[in-house]
């Protein structure tokens, strides 16, 4: 559960939202799927009441040469693994409101307006990217490079384990398939 229903509290604002709608297509040109988001209206946000910090760092293209070099080098299989709603798994830093799209009641049984009160990051809020990036390097455990912020090695029992990521998109250079298996199931555990 990502949002609750509240009333509007006093003093506090109100970020805009909206459906995002898309369609997805396979290489032949025929429709795979419909998608729809709900995502805030970052514009509306009020800097020192909505957000404080908005800094994600993204991978630099020389680091992803020298991760593509380095498993190459030590014989490592890279696999590439998508994080479903990345952003919508980070805890929210601030208190907001947003308010409910259109089509969802958005009156109380007492005739309040209500909205809704965020307690995960939801895409469009200027620190979404950062609340997930903070949320990947905490679950991760392994040595963040001090080079590069989103490089990462982990080196225990299972093997070496090198992670690049970028946004939601992560590659992972592994030594052997037990390594993998290892950070699957770690990576997985991180996503409940």
């Amino acid at each position: 559960k990502e949002v609750d229903r509240c009333d509007v509290p006093h003093g506090k604002s109100i970020t805009k939202s909206r459906w995002v709608l898309d369609l997805k297509f396979l290489r032949d040109g025929t429709i795979e799927r419909f998608k729809a988001r709900f995502v805030a209206c970052g514009y509306s946000q009020i800097f020192g009441q909505d957000f404080y910090h908005t800094f994600a760092a993204t991978m630099r293209a020389t680091s992803l040469r020298l991760f593509f070099a380095i498993a190459a080098g030590r014989k490592m299989r890279v696999h590439q693994f998508d994080v479903s709603n990345a952003f919508t798994q980070a805890d929210i830093d601030a208190e907001i409101y947003v308010e409910p799209p259109k089509g969802y009641e958005s009156k109380g049984r007492d005739g309040k307006y209500r909205v809704l009160k965020l307690q995960k990051a939801l895409y469009g809020t200027k620190q979404a990217a950062r609340l997930w990036q903070e949320t990947l390097v905490a679950k991760l455990k392994a040595t963040q490079s001090p080079n590069d912020p989103c490089l990462f090695r982990y080196v225990g029992q299972h093997g070496e384990c090198l992670i690049a990521a970028y946004v939601d998109d992560l590659l992972c250079a592994v030594s052997s398939k037990k390594t993998l298996e290892w950070f699957q199931s770690q990576f997985i555990k991180t996503d409940e």
